[in-house]
């Protein structure tokens, strides 16, 4: 929910760039459409509209690439400019986790990242459980691996693109550009204007990326709503499947309208918008629950908002102070030496002071006295933070009440492969309670074929 609004208005930013047309006049448009499809088509809809979606995004990007080597001057070219502007960083290799980006905090915080996005997520759960059987969520998985490098490995040869291009005139510096989300489809407008229709493919991609994006958002958190608190609220009286869905419906348009009053939130933080409250907990809890057969349930929910307070005090600390302008990160030196004399006159404005002039190694991060050092820790180690919280407390919790005794209870497909070699052997049932667990696990299969 509370990410949800910066994935509508960044692409409303783009779209102002290109047309002009007002960001709170986008931003409800689009978000109509999105509750609309979502709401009445439920996951079916979004993982169709997302697989469409998917080809105006990739296609589009892929265009802007291709036309962006040929108007820098191909591949080379771009590496050896973004090389001597200090862009190409590949081994940072300091230890803090106050520094901004390192290959530390990038190797470690992205894996922690990834683990809450696409093992743990409710999101990818709904997708996996969606499929007939393990071996396609396997597949699901994997297809979902290859689709996310190849959309990295394209936003960072765009990135590279833009440096490339902008290094000796910085639209920023020089206002042709307001923020820096409007400088991809300002960048798009230079390459492709000889291109009729191309700018336009790229819009389509963006808003594409955000709709799909939003209604899985969207989708994702309603079942969740639903199953975790409505059934709960309903105390075992079941509804018709005509009144599930309805349920389902309004909640959607209730999340939908809350993302958009959100929105205008989103637009006074500015470019740096920090976020990853729960999935510290997400990661938390599923590790203390497949790796830990004595953690109890007792531990999970103490380790949860043990996280979830602490995380949310660090992340809002630390955005309040960045609001304030007493926790800065500025970027590394632009230039406007490339830009037309005529034109620099002409603005009217000191250009010379907007010029970013740091020239060392990494983010720089300008923190006024007062900030704690807690609130500089960088936004890639959230979530490792909030699963190590998760972890220490869920355990301590977990063996200071009741911890789980008998793990030879337990059943050994709910831990990891490397864990049940240390469980006790399982006691096996009396021959009618293993009869009756066969025919309700048979009953199952049959269910499961059917469906």
């Amino acid at each position: 929910v509370i990410s949800a609004p910066l994935v509508i208005y960044v692409p409303a930013l783009a779209f102002n760039q290109v047309t002009g047309l007002d960001v709170h006049i986008v931003t409800p448009i689009v978000m109509l459409i999105c509750i609309f499809y979502t709401s009445i088509g439920g996951l079916k809809a979004v993982v169709w509209t997302d697989a469409i979606q998917g080809v105006f995004t990739l296609g589009s990007n892929f265009f802007v690439v291709g036309l962006g080597f040929m108007y820098v001057g191909g591949l080379m070219q771009v590496l050896r400019t973004n090389e001597e502007g200090g862009r190409l960083e590949l081994f940072n290799m300091n230890p803090s986790p106050f520094e901004r980006n390192t290959f530390w905090s990038v190797s470690i915080g992205s894996l922690f990242y990834w683990i809450s996005q696409h093992a743990v997520h409710p999101g990818a759960m709904q997708r996996f459980i969606a499929v007939s059987s393990l071996q396609k969520a396997k597949g699901v998985m994997l297809w979902s691996f290859v689709g996310f490098v190849v959309i990295k490995v394209v936003i960072i040869l765009e990135g590279l693109l833009l440096y490339a291009t902008f290094h000796d005139c910085d639209p920023l510096a020089t206002k042709m550009v307001k923020k820096s989300g409007q400088l991809l489809p300002y960048y798009v407008i230079q390459v492709a204007k000889d291109y009729p229709g191309l700018t336009g493919l790229f819009i389509s991609g963006v808003l594409s990326a955000a709709l799909s994006t939003m209604s899985a958002k969207l989708n994702t958190v309603a079942g969740t709503i639903y199953e975790d608190f409505v059934k709960f609220f309903l105390k075992g009286k079941r509804l018709s499947e005509a009144k599930q869905a309805f349920s389902l419906k309004v909640i959607t348009l209730i999340l939908g309208i809350i993302s958009i009053c959100l929105v205008f939130v989103v637009e006074k933080l500015g470019a740096l918008y920090q976020n990853g409250f729960t999935s510290g907990s997400l990661v938390g809890i599923f590790s203390l629950g497949i790796f830990f057969p004595r953690a109890n349930y007792k531990g999970a929910i103490a380790g949860a908002l043990t996280s979830l307070v602490v995380m949310s005090g660090i992340i809002s600390g630390s955005q309040l102070y960045i609001a304030r302008g007493m926790l800065r990160f500025p970027g590394k030196s632009t230039s406007v030496e490339g830009c037309p004399a005529e034109f620099i006159e002409n603005l009217g404005f000191n250009v010379s002071a907007r010029v970013q002039t740091y020239k060392g190694v990494g983010t720089p991060v300008v923190a006024d006295p007062a900030v704690p050092l807690l609130f500089q820790l960088s936004y890639k180690y959230f979530t490792a933070t909030g699963s190590i919280i998760t972890l220490l407390v869920g355990l301590l919790v977990s063996y200071l009440t009741d911890p789980q005794g008998d793990t030879s209870q337990l059943d050994p497909r709910l831990l990891a492969p490397c864990v049940r070699r240390f469980l006790p052997p399982r006691e096996r049932p009396n021959p009618q309670e293993e009869l009756k667990l066969m025919t309700y696990n048979n009953k199952n299969e049959d269910a499961v074929k059917c469906s």
